[in-house]
């Protein structure tokens, strides 16, 4: 997001944010519920139990990590069953848990939109740097829900319920001046295709979502004050039986740094990364 470490613990974050996988058969959904019939399975896009799901992820071109995915746990909430999926993220030597709840009502997938981990981290990071005070931090804009339709048929949709603008914000002082980092994010929605694609782990009836992720970043110190904005389109394969089988991602990134001295930092990168199951165990 900020700092070139902590932006690269976001971006993993965001890259396997939909990271979601869903139980056996390839018919569009007619429950809601687990299957009693088959246990293990359940409906929309949510993991069979007792399974893992491995992807590689490539990035620019490169070898970048792998992802392994499982569902940790259930709790009913409301007489929907609610459950907990674990994205194991490892990338360059560094390891981060990803854990996001999951449920399926009106034919319907949602997948909660949660505070990057990385900006609980960048927050105490923020408060390392020699001179700098943090006086607030606070996010807005949370629970938010990415929603997909289960049916796979063209034109199914993939919308946000919730707020439609997630927010974090930093305040600080530096050297006596008052200083503030601001970021907004908003998911622009899209629209489902039906395909069939091939990768190692086999080949998956799937609808193919696009959607955008565009992000605003705001830096204030002193009397300087310096706005970037970044955007990310992603294209991801949902496969009933599997769940994500593919997901592409181009971004152009952004970095704001606000060095101890008083300047603003800004460093824009643009990327690009492909994420492929491998194998389901």
């Amino acid at each position: 997001m900020y700092s070139p470490s902590v932006n690269k613990g976001i971006r993993l974050g965001i890259a396997f944010f939909l990271m979601i996988s869903i139980g056996t058969g390839c018919e569009p959904d007619t429950e809601d519920l687990d299957d009693p019939q088959n246990p293990g399975k359940t409906s929309g896009f949510i993991p069979g139990g007792n399974r893992k799901y491995i992807y590689s992820v490539e990035s620019d071109g490169g070898a970048g990590g792998t992802v392994t995915q499982s569902v940790t746990g259930t709790r009913d909430s409301s007489g929907i069953t609610v459950y907990n999926l674990k994205s194991v993220v490892e990338a360059s030597g560094a390891s981060m848990t990803l854990n996001n709840n999951l449920f399926v009502t009106g034919g319907k997938t949602y997948t909660e939109i949660k505070v990057p981990d990385a900006w609980y981290q960048y927050v105490a990071l923020f408060n390392q740097i020699p001179n700098v005070r943090v006086t607030k931090a606070v996010v807005s804009g949370y629970p938010a829900y990415l929603v997909m339709d289960n049916a796979l048929k063209d034109g199914s949709k993939i919308t946000i319920s919730g707020p439609q603008v997630q927010e974090q914000l930093i305040e600080y002082t530096s050297n006596g001046n008052q200083g503030s980092v601001k970021q907004e994010i908003v998911h622009i929605t899209g629209t489902g295709k039906v395909e069939t694609i091939k990768v190692p782990a086999g080949s998956f009836v799937c609808s193919r979502f696009s959607y955008e992720v565009a992000t605003t970043i705001t830096t204030r110190v002193g009397q300087t004050q310096e706005t970037a904005n970044g955007n990310e389109k992603i294209t991801v394969w949902m496969a009933h039986g599997v769940g994500m089988v593919k997901q592409e991602s181009e971004a152009a990134l952004v970095s704001i740094i606000p060095l101890p001295t008083g300047e603003i930092k800004k460093v824009v990168t643009n990327t690009a990364s492909t994420t492929t199951l491998q194998n389901i165990q």
